[in-house]
């Protein structure tokens, strides 16, 4: 009988331990949602998440470079790199390796814009973060924020116009 006990006992302290030791809550099951929590969490200064959706040389980088700083530190400069951000597109790109995602994210801010490459792994069941390349910055032809199409009264101005000038006849 207490043999029983014993291995009993052993099994619930395995098992115990296994779900202590899962890491928390799982990772998306998507790419996509997997950069939105990404930068959900930069945007809240949540280190823990934002780390989460990362892994491998990715990681191991940002968590020396929480280490360096500190977690209010890096909490503070995950923050400030979405200051300034008026808009983000994300586009799934068609080259990447096998149980992998490659995307193009493009941030929009009023001054520039900036796209990077990230690359995406399957991890279990849900996605994470394996690299981000360095961005490019450029200067889009038209700038944020300039009216794309006029305003309906000159619009309405620009028509009355034309139908006076067909009114007049030159001889």
């Amino acid at each position: 009988m207490k043999k029983w006990i014993l291995q009993i006992t052993l099994v619930a302290a395995l098992v115990a331990a296994a779900l202590l030791m899962r890491g928390g809550p799982a990772l998306p099951v998507t790419p996509e949602e997997t950069i939105a929590g990404f930068f959900d969490a930069a945007r809240d200064g949540d280190a823990k998440t934002y780390l989460r959706h990362t892994s491998g040389n990715l990681r191991r980088a940002l968590r020396q470079l929480q280490k360096e700083q500190g977690t209010a530190g890096f909490s503070r400069d995950m923050q400030r790199s979405l200051d300034g951000i008026v808009g983000q597109a994300v586009k799934r790109l068609p080259q990447a390796p096998a149980a992998m995602a490659a995307f193009e994210v493009e941030l929009v801010f009023t001054d520039r814009n900036e796209v990077q490459t990230f690359l995406l792994e399957q991890v279990g069941s849900g996605w994470a973060i394996c690299l981000i390349e360095t961005a490019r910055v450029y200067q889009p032809e038209i700038a944020y924020g300039t009216p794309v199409f006029a305003e309906p009264d000159l619009l309405q101005a620009d028509t009355t116009r034309s139908q006076d000038d067909a009114d007049v006849t030159i001889d």
